[in-house]
């Protein structure tokens, strides 16, 4: 992990995780390496991204959504970050948005055409930190969305074999989106599985696509894996009460 993380550099956008199944351990080493100024893109952020910007990792982010699960509680570190103003580029997208975005990136188009509720702030205000805008075309009007190219994902997997496919195990979200949409990927899995075995469980991510494979059991943790160790509650509580105000 720590080999994984040294290719970082301070300004990269950096994707964390799959849906449901935060990369704690990679978010941990960027932490412990004291890289500054990222920005970081998560689909589910939740405490990971609260972490990071906890830390002062964070100078920019992309999210369709930053709180804890349990309870639910709020992320508290970013909860003051946006009401007291800190310097950090915020972009608030609904996950399909965000999906394309990464999309558009990976086919090497300028932006993607979405559908965006009108009710919403993500029309009515500015949510998305100009990442939304309206393109007339000799076919029409449409909001779009600006692509969004990722310089490493790190994105995670239940099994891998040595040439890099793998097999998610839980709901994959945007992650195979971020890979397509990154210049290099590592996958972060629980175990190096035979080929035969992570072909069974249904390949996920093509090792055509990753560059790199860190075995790592128990990456996720507290968040859990289906088959492998389940969500430990009481660090997720104790994380929401170490950030809450006294």
């Amino acid at each position: 992990m720590t080999d994984a993380v040294a290719s970082v550099r301070p300004g990269d956008t950096v994707w964390l995780g799959n849906f449901g199944a935060q990369l704690f351990a990679v978010g941990e080493e960027l932490v412990r390496a004291g890289i500054r100024d990222l920005h970081v893109v998560v689909a589910s952020g939740g405490l990971l991204l609260d972490r990071l910007i906890g830390a002062g990792a964070v100078a920019e982010a992309t999210f369709a959504h930053c709180w804890s699960a349990v309870g639910p509680a709020p992320a508290w570190n970013f909860r003051r970050a946006w009401q007291d103003g800190a310097p950090i580029r915020w972009h608030e997208l609904p996950m399909g948005v965000l999906a394309a975005a990464l999309d558009a990136a990976a086919r090497g188009v300028p932006f993607a055409p979405v559908n965006v509720n009108e009710d919403t702030g993500f029309a009515t205000g500015d949510w998305s930190g100009g990442m939304l805008a309206r393109a007339e075309s000799p076919f029409g009007a449409a909001t779009v969305v600006a692509a969004l190219p990722v310089d490493v994902a790190f994105v995670h997997a239940a099994l891998a074999d040595a040439a890099g496919d793998c097999a998610f195990g839980e709901p994959s979200g945007e992650a195979l989106a971020a890979a397509r949409a990154a210049r290099r990927v590592v996958v972060v899995a629980e175990r190096i599985a035979p080929a035969t075995e992570v072909r069974a469980a249904g390949v996920d991510l093509p090792g055509l696509l990753v560059d790199t494979v860190v075995a790592l059991p128990g990456a996720v943790a507290p968040d859990g894996v289906p088959g492998h160790y389940p969500r430990n509650v009481e660090a997720y509580e104790a994380a929401v009460a170490a950030g809450r105000p006294a």
